[in-house]
């Protein structure tokens, strides 16, 4: 039988490519090596060129499109990302399922998340499962920072007596495009809003993920992008600081996206980059076993479309060769 030569790049497309997200996707694709974007669908933007929102994209012929969901099939696509609002993909179920014998599939919606025909896609701690991959919903910005910054205590957290919160902020980007009060310039002027005090999607999805309940108070500001959460918990022994930054330092060495510190995290570390910043380790002198740190990331990167590609190079490492890494800038 004769060896079959690789192709050489992956045929993608984006579909919703007209929200933060999207955009963003749109820029890490165009800079992979590996990647060739062939359909960006938005109806908002249907006829314009993709250079004449985004400047810096080296297509100049690439043109926004009304998305025909019954011609996707038929593109040969390689990868499919769906960067629509929550609701949306879900109803087109049957067909990810067609397509996914030969497309990867890759959502970035809340819609799959609970799917156990759909693999949760967490890098870090899911690198096996998506090597393997067709079916891939990429995880909640609040939940990737939420789960990762309590994996490392699992173990230790004391579950008889104890849940775990998370309070957390967020740029009004992640409110999205359409108007509400959550991206509106005068209520967030020299302002915070909470919302959603309980029940939220993201505290549901780190509860599922680790398979332990969390509390989750999430707020909006009036920064545009990044989130910051405080989370606080009790263990079932007593470490220092010291001890517990340690169990993070070698929990999260083998990954350099994860980036460990002794002082409290912040938005300005983050905003507009690929990492999640983890620190501000604290113990009460009071009441033993309790704890405090904080995390931080950039919603848009590695609370969506970074993880995106990361899940894309894994699912497509087998046939083309990709590494984690391809098309992330990192140190």
């Amino acid at each position: 039988m004769p060896n079959r030569q690789k192709p050489e790049v992956i045929k993608a497309a984006i579909v919703g490519a007209r929200g933060y997200v999207g955009v963003e996707l749109i820029g890490l694709l165009d800079q992979h090596p590996l990647v060739e974007l062939v359909g960006v669908y938005s109806r908002a933007h249907a006829g314009q060129t993709v250079q004449s929102q985004l400047p810096d994209f080296s297509d100049p012929d690439l043109t926004y499109a009304v998305c025909d969901f019954d011609q996707l099939p038929n593109m040969d696509l390689d990868v499919l990302f769906l960067a629509l609002p929550d609701g949306l993909a879900k109803q087109h179920h049957a067909m990810w399922q067609t397509m996914a014998a030969e497309t990867v599939m890759i959502d970035l919606s809340a819609d799959h998340r609970f799917d156990d025909q759909w693999t949760y896609g967490q890098p870090e701690t899911k690198n096996e499962q998506l090597a393997q991959a067709r079916l891939i919903a990429n995880p909640g910005c609040y939940a990737t920072g939420m789960q990762l910054g309590l994996l490392p205590l699992l173990p230790y957290l004391d579950d008889q007596h104890d849940v775990p919160t998370a309070f957390g902020v967020s740029g009004y980007s992640g409110a999205g495009t359409n108007p509400s009060d959550k991206n509106n310039p005068d209520r967030l002027a020299d302002n915070i809003l909470a919302y959603k005090p309980t029940g939220h999607t993201h505290e549901k999805e780190v509860s599922h993920v680790l398979q332990h309940t969390i509390r989750f108070m999430p707020h909006v500001a009036a920064h545009f992008r990044g989130i910051h959460l405080t989370l606080s918990g009790q263990l079932n022994l007593t470490l220092t600081t010291e001890e517990i930054q340690k169990i993070y330092a070698q929990f999260y060495q083998p990954h350099p996206l994860i980036q460990i510190q002794t002082a409290a995290a912040e938005i300005q570390q983050v905003s507009e980059q690929h990492q999640v910043v983890i620190g501000g380790f604290a113990c009460s002198d009071s009441e033993p076993g309790h704890f405090v740190l904080t995390v931080a990331l950039d919603n848009l990167l590695k609370g969506a479309a970074t993880q995106a590609v990361q899940n894309m190079n894994l699912a497509c490492a087998a046939q083309f060769g990709t590494s984690l890494f391809d098309g992330i800038y990192h140190e």
